[in-house]
């Protein structure tokens, strides 16, 4: 089994608060993104940049044309073409486009310095658009897998966004969290994965889950009640 644990109801998505997940409606074909519903006047992060710019002749003297920029977000997070833990635990996040929750995670991400700072150091992160319809190279058990967006979605369970998988530095899961993670939960949460806490703990169980509530509570973070941004 690829998954090495599904997300209890106890916890813990935006501090305990099933709403603040969006179902997954189905996939789609290419769609902007609109960050309206997250905060009046907000922008939306622009899709991750061509890997491969293409090349044109150019007359002597003239510079080819420069690669197009990277979001902030995508600046932090990979695309998910390849996804590989690459000798880090790994963050694999699913989302989907206008859903304010995914678009709040991403604003975060985009203007917490200390976040992506964290996220970038700690584990190897990775985005997902759950309703998009692409191949991926999936490594599993050594190996990489060629497999499509609604694979991934079926071998983890998604059915609302956003959906955060941490996993271990094979790829299996160690456990995962439904729903919008206020910035302070979300680095408390990479500190309980870089720490180890969860090591030694039966993730088929609830043991993470519990030792991960009780860091929670030790931290300061308390899942029952929503926490300001």
């Amino acid at each position: 089994m690829i998954i090495g644990a599904i997300a209890l109801g106890v916890l813990m998505g935006g501090c305990g608060s099933e709403s603040e997940a969006k179902r997954i409606d189905g996939p789609r074909a290419e769609e902007s993104v609109s960050r309206a519903a997250v905060s009046p006047g907000g922008k939306t992060d622009p899709a991750p940049a061509e890997a491969n710019v293409p090349k044109h002749p150019t007359s002597e003297g003239t510079p080819p044309p420069a690669a197009p920029k990277l979001s902030k977000f995508y600046r932090v997070f990979k695309d998910g073409a390849r996804i590989d833990p690459a000798g880090k635990p790994m963050l694999l996040v699913f989302g989907q486009p206008r859903d304010p929750y995914t678009e709040a995670f991403r604003k975060d991400v985009a203007e917490n310095p200390e976040l992506a700072k964290e996220i970038r150091a700690d584990v190897t992160p990775i985005y997902v658009d759950a309703r998009s319809e692409k191949r991926h190279k999936f490594m599993h058990n050594g190996q990489l897998m060629d497999v499509d967006t609604k694979t991934l979605v079926s071998i983890y369970h998604i059915d609302a966004t956003p959906t955060m998988i941490f996993a271990d530095k094979t790829g299996q899961s160690i456990f995962i969290v439904p729903g919008y993670m206020p910035p302070r939960q979300f680095l408390v949460t990479l500190r309980f994965v870089k720490e180890g806490v969860w090591k030694g703990k039966d993730r088929k169980n609830g043991e993470v889950y519990k030792a991960l509530k009780a860091y929670y509570e030790r931290h300061g973070i308390d899942v029952g009640k929503k926490e300001k941004k």
